[in-house]
Formats: structure tokens, sequence, C-alpha cells
């Protein structure tokens, strides 16, 4: 018989115990679906191996903030102007390869410790360009890596930048591409709504033009902020 401990299965009372909670707590997290668990002959079982990837998943995430909160559980539109900073926001990115510029979008992540490793981020962030560009046309680009729960970051941060003389981002129209927004967030559905919102207001070209003429970050920033009241 295979003696092998990481396929073992578990019993209500043996997971309570492996992770010093009461068998209450257990139970209701398996109502919640927050725990991977399987029912057999009306009793709940649970693999070892599972148990132990899902614990570990669970330290390395940190607690959603309350802005996160507020976007996954209403349907008011995303606070663009909230997402960012004058520290994240760069109006003099250079002209140069995918992985030269995104390396200056990273930047200001590193340096506001929003990412724990900028050279890891930024290989995920290459990654996902060699599936397919981010650059969507009409001059602009959403950079993001593959999965929104590899970021680890529970605080949602838009960084805005401006390539005036304009770069090859590989772009759907051929064009070369002046805005970026890197968002960078541990949630879908913050990444969703927020991709969604740009889509839709860039594609009116009306904030594009905004902060195209913006002259410091105070200007981008105000530009947003229009937008979130409107």
């Amino acid at each position: 018989m295979e003696n092998d401990t990481s396929r073992e299965l578990l019993t209500l009372a043996e997971v309570a115990h492996y992770l010093k909670v009461a068998e209450k707590t257990v139970l209701r997290m398996v109502h919640n679906d927050e725990i991977p668990s399987i029912k057999v002959a009306s009793q709940w079982r649970f693999r070892r191996a599972m148990i132990d990837e899902w614990l570990a998943a669970r330290m390395k995430s940190p607690p959603k903030s309350e802005l996160v909160k507020l976007i996954e559980a209403t349907r008011e539109p995303v606070p663009l102007s909230r997402l960012t900073e004058k520290r994240h926001i760069l109006l003099s990115v250079t002209p140069g390869t995918k992985e030269e510029v995104l390396r200056q979008l990273v930047r200001p992540l590193v340096e506001a410790a929003v990412v724990p490793d900028g050279e890891e981020f930024l290989a995920k962030l290459m990654e996902r360009e060699h599936m397919i560009s981010t650059a969507l046309g009409r001059g602009v680009a959403f950079p993001h890596i593959r999965r929104q729960k590899e970021s680890r970051t529970s605080q949602p941060v838009l960084v805005v930048g401006v390539c005036r003389q304009g770069t090859d981002f590989d772009a759907l129209d051929g064009e070369k591409t002046t805005l970026f927004f890197l968002l960078s967030t541990d949630s879908d559905v913050v990444h969703l709504r927020v991709m969604a919102k740009l889509n839709m207001l860039l594609g009116e070209r009306k904030l594009n033009a905004k902060i195209l003429a913006a002259r410091d970050e105070d200007a981008v920033l105000q530009a947003l902020q229009e937008e979130d009241r409107t």
C-alpha cells in the first residue's frame, strides 16, 4: 500500500488540530468555500497536500485593503484618482525596448515597496507581453501580469507613464504608444474593473488629451479626479 503522507486524507477534527483552530471554525470555512475539501459519505475530508498549499498561499497573501474591499463589494465607479499618487506618475518615460520601458514603470512600485521583488514583477510583465502585446492601440498600453494573485500586493496602485515621443510597444494598430497604465493589484475584480473603466475613458480620447497636455503630476491627478466626478 502506498504510504505517502502528502496524499493522506484528514478528518475535520484532524484539520482543526493541524490548523490549531476549533472544528466549528473549519466547518464555517468549508461552508463558505474558503478551504479545499470534499464530502465523502456525509463526512468532510481534506487532503493534507492541498491544505498545505492553501495555508502557504494564505501566508503569502497580505490582507485586503479597505479600497479593494470597497471596489469588490460595490458597483460604484472605480475611483481612479485614489489608485495613484504623484510619485506613481512618470511624465518622461524614455522610448526603448519593451523591457526598458517596463523597467521604468516598475521603478515607482519598487520604491514605494508595493511589489516585493521588482525583477520578479518585471519578468512576469514580460511573460505577459510574450503572449500578446498589452498595447491596444490609440497610443495606449495596459501592461499587467497574467495572474493578479502573483503580484502579492493588497493595496492597488496605478502607475501612469507618458512617453511623449512615442515608443514601439507592438500595438495592434501599428502606432507608437504614448500612454501607459500599469496597475498592480492582487484582485482580479479590481483589475478587470479598472481596465474596463480606463478602456472606456481612453476610447473617448478626452482623458488621453488631458494627460498628454499635463505639465506636471498635479495636472494628471486633476484629470483623473475630474473623471471620477463625472
